[in-house]
């Protein structure tokens, strides 16, 4: 039975579309695809995530790799989190499933800058039990580890737990140590599959 419903953040319960956004800022040519390999998709992005350099320090990096766009890799790192905004559909799951009397986590890769900023501007985020951010444990998802660890700080036992992900890695590594999953498309498909599991 399940008793725990476990959310990922980025394109689950908050938006985020870095492509759309740059191609908004720079168009659709080469300067937005140079700028995503800069910062969003950058090694350094990943150690944001994992909590092993500081905000600064990564704009140093991305700004010394692609030297040519500091300017725009500074205004990026420093604007970027405009796009996150909550994804309304799902905030209402989560507090229907609070009103079902289930208990309510986060598991996601996030920066701790872009956390801290995010959580004390939603209210939906005192709605959880539990919030496993990555950069606040040196672990990131699909990591095996993240989710034991998880497991071990919240006292949940896997197979009364739902992960729900918007990618497929992160919920197949769920599931190797027990928690069910979803992936996440869009919020009509995800109601359906917690209906067939009897959570709604």
């Amino acid at each position: 039975m399940i008793e725990s419903v476990i959310f990922d953040l980025g394109r689950v319960l908050l938006s985020f579309e870095p492509e759309e956004y740059l191609a908004e800022l720079y168009g659709k040519g080469d300067k937005s695809r140079i700028l995503y390999k800069a910062v969003f998709g950058s090694k350094t992005w990943i150690e944001l995530d994992r909590g092993t350099v500081s905000y600064d320090e990564a704009k140093r990096i991305m700004a010394g790799e692609f030297s040519q766009y500091a300017e725009d890799i500074n205004y990026l790192m420093d604007n970027w989190m405009e796009i996150m905004t909550p994804i309304e559909d799902n905030v209402r799951l989560l507090e229907e499933l609070k009103k079902r009397g289930l208990k309510t986590f986060i598991l996601s890769n996030f920066h701790r800058e872009a956390y801290d900023r995010v959580y004390s501007k939603y209210e939906f985020f005192r709605l959880f039990d539990g919030i496993f951010i990555s950069s606040q444990y040196g672990l990131l998802k699909p990591e095996r580890e993240i989710y034991v660890r998880m497991l071990q700080i919240f006292s949940l036992d896997p197979a009364e737990c739902i992960f729900i992900d918007d990618t497929p890695a992160n919920i197949a590594a769920a599931k190797e140590i027990g928690i069910n999953g979803i992936v996440f498309t869009d919020p009509a498909s995800l109601r359906y599959e917690l209906k067939k599991l009897k959570v709604l």
